[in-house]
C-alpha cells in the first residue's frame, strides 16, 4: 500500500515485531479498501438485479412515435400504466382520452384487439377521434368507473368490451393505485426510470433483456408490443365455454346498468362487443348484452390468431377491427353527427 511504502525502513521493522496489537497508521486504508469493495458489490448486484427483474429486463423498441412504457415483465417494474392515468403522470394520455369522440373501454384483450391500421385509417377518414383506455390485469369496471369520474370525457359514444369487465373484484394493479397512500411515489419513481431505459437500450440493446412489453400512444391509447419471451401463439376459440351461472349473470348486469347510466351518454350511442381470444366466453357476453337490451356487435371472424395465447396478434387484430367497424359504424355515425 502506498502509504507503507513511503515509511522508513527502521519504522517497518519495528512494526512488523509488534504484532497484531500495533496501531500502525500502515493498516488504516484497509477499510477504505473494504468500504470500496463492498461499494462494488452493491452496485453490480443492483446492476444485475435491474437487468434480471427491473425495466432493464425489457427492449426499449417502442418508445417513438410518442409512446410511453405502459408495463415490463420485470418483476420489480411490471405496471406503469394503471398510475400514469390515475396519478396523472403521464397528462398528455389523459387529456386525449377526455377529448376523444369515441372511448373504448375494457381490458388488455381490447387493447390489442383494437391497436389496428383499420381504426387508425377510420378516424382519418371519418374526421372524428377515439382513445384505447383499457388496462392489464384482466382490467374491470372497478378501477374503470372511477377513472372516468376523475377524467369527465367529452365522449358521444363507448365501446365496452365485455370480457369480465363487471366482474366485482378489484385488480392488483387497480387496488393498489386506488387505495395505498404509498403508491405514487413508487409509480413516480418508475416514470424516472423510463428516460434512463430509453437511452441506455437504445444506444446499447444488448445491455437490455428481451422480456414481453407494451407501449401505449399517447394521443389514441394503441398499444404496441415490445419483447417476446415465452410468447406461445395459439388459435382463437379453441373451447367455447358455456355461458355464466344466472346468478353471475345478474350481479353483472347490474354492475353493468349502473355504469352505463353513470356514461351520460344516449343508450344508442353505448356499443357492447367481445374481442375473442382462445377460450371463448362470447356466449356469456351475448346473454349479459340480451339482459341489458342491447345486441352484441362482435364479428364472427374466421381463423384469427393469438399471439401468446390470449390477445389477438396484428394480422387477426386488422381483420376483426374491419369487421367491427362494418357492423357499428351506422350507430356510431348518428351518435357522431
Amino acid at each position: 500500500m502506498f502509504s507503507r511504502l513511503n515509511m522508513p525502513t527502521t519504522r517497518v521493522h519495528s512494526v512488523e515485531a509488534a504484532g497484531l496489537g500495533g496501531s500502525s497508521k500502515a493498516a488504516r486504508p484497509l477499510p477504505t479498501f473494504y468500504i470500496f469493495s463492498i461499494a462494488i458489490v452493491i452496485i453490480v448486484t443492483s446492476a444485475i438485479s435491474l437487468r434480471r427483474d427491473g425495466i432493464f429486463a425489457c427492449p426499449a423498441s417502442g418508445y417513438d412515435g410518442d409512446y410511453y412504457l405502459g408495463y415490463c415483465q420485470g418483476r420489480s417494474y411490471g405496471d406503469y400504466d394503471h398510475g400514469a392515468f390515475w396519478f396523472a403522470l403521464e397528462t398528455a394520455a389523459r387529456d386525449h382520452a377526455t377529448a376523444a369522440d369515441i372511448l373504448f373501454v375494457g381490458n388488455s384483450r381490447m387493447q390489442f384487439g383494437f391497436s389496428a391500421p383499420a381504426l387508425q385509417r377510420w378516424s382519418a377518414t371519418q374526421g372524428f377521434k377515439y382513445y384505447l383506455l383499457g388496462f392489464s390485469h384482466v382490467e374491470n369496471a372497478t378501477f374503470i368507473a372511477p377513472l372516468l369520474s376523475s377524467l369527465k370525457p367529452a365522449a358521444r359514444a363507448y365501446v365496452i368490451n365485455l370480457d369480465q369487465f363487471f366482474v366485482e373484484e378489484e385488480t392488483l394493479p387497480g387496488r393498489d393505485v386506488m387505495h395505498r397512500p404509498e403508491t405514487r411515489t413508487r409509480y413516480v419513481t418508475k416514470q424516472t426510470w423510463q428516460a434512463f431505459h430509453r437511452v441506455v437500450c437504445s444506444a446499447l440493446s444488448f445491455l437490455c433483456g428481451w422480456e414481453v412489453t407494451f407501449y401505449r400512444q399517447r394521443n389514441t391509447g394503441e398499444w404496441r408490443l415490445g419483447g417476446s419471451r415465452g410468447l406461445v401463439p395459439s388459435g382463437v376459440g379453441l373451447a367455447d365455454l358455456p355461458p355464466a351461472s344466472p346468478d353471475r349473470l345478474a350481479r353483472e348486469a347490474a354492475r353493468a346498468a349502473q355504469f352505463i347510466a353513470n356514461l351520460g351518454v344516449e343508450r344508442r350511442c353505448i356499443i357492447l362487443t367481445y374481442v375473442p381470444t382462445r377460450e371463448s366466453e362470447r356466449a356469456t357476453a351475448e346473454k349479459l348484452a340480451s339482459t341489458l337490451g342491447f345486441d352484441l356487435i362482435a364479428p364472427d371472424v374466421k381463423d384469427l390468431r393469438t399471439f401468446d395465447g390470449s390477445h389477438l396478434d396484428p394480422e387477426s387484430a386488422e381483420r376483426f377491427t374491419t369487421g367491427f367497424l362494418a357492423m357499428s359504424w351506422p350507430r356510431l355515425r348518428e351518435c357522431l353527427k
